[in-house]
């Protein structure tokens, strides 16, 4: 059965970008798909230190959960990740998260060691709300960085869900058509390759 990763980066607990991915993960649970989900709020996850010691072996010696991680991120054959913008950029949980993909980094670009699966084309999708209205600027940033950590992972960026305008508490859910919309997203995710939207 093919898996799929799905990343909660938000630091809240029932946060709009969590109910965003809820709703994403209802139109894949529609699939042949095992869905595992991560809640970074909730596991023990230090921030890269720049030790250099993985770059040998491709392997970080920091003991904490993102061991089980890369594993997951090298052999599931999709991911979502799912968070808010934080000035401009992912929430300090996430970036975390990211930063520790290092290790993954030095495997694939220094020890040449290639993270895809044979006869699998693996594919990486964003989901994201920020509170500025009007603007999809404010995206720009979370985009590069999730871009990159898909990239070093072996995800093909794929597709994304980007909602303006959402600040407060429950926002998410008081806009017209999200939940439609992102259960459609996560069905046409896991079956085919999905157009990339902003709204």
């Amino acid at each position: 059965m093919p898996d799929l990763l799905a990343v909660y980066g938000s630091p809240r607990k029932g946060g709009n970008s969590s109910v965003l991915l809820d709703y994403f993960l209802e139109g894949a649970s529609r699939s042949s798909y095992s869905i595992d989900r991560i809640f970074l709020r909730d596991i023990e996850l230090f921030p890269c230190t720049e030790c250099g010691r993985c770059a040998k072996t491709g392997s970080c010696v920091i003991q904490d959960d993102m061991e089980p991680l890369y594993d997951k991120l090298l052999q599931y054959e999709r991911m979502v990740l799912s968070c808010p913008v934080f000035f401009l950029g992912p929430p300090a949980v996430t970036k975390a998260f990211i930063d520790r993909g290092q290790a993954l980094w030095i495997r694939k670009y220094i020890l040449g060691i290639k993270p895809g699966i044979q006869g699998v084309q693996k594919k990486g999708f964003l989901l994201s709300v920020g509170g500025f209205k009007g603007s999809d600027n404010i995206f720009a940033c979370t985009r590069s960085i999730v871009k990159a950590i898909y990239s070093t992972c072996g995800f093909k960026y794929a597709g994304e869900l980007l909602f303006s305008g959402i600040d407060h508490i429950g926002d998410i859910k008081k806009r017209k058509g999200v939940r439609d919309i992102a259960v459609k997203a996560g069905y046409e995710f896991v079956i085919q390759n999905y157009n990339i939207q902003h709204l």
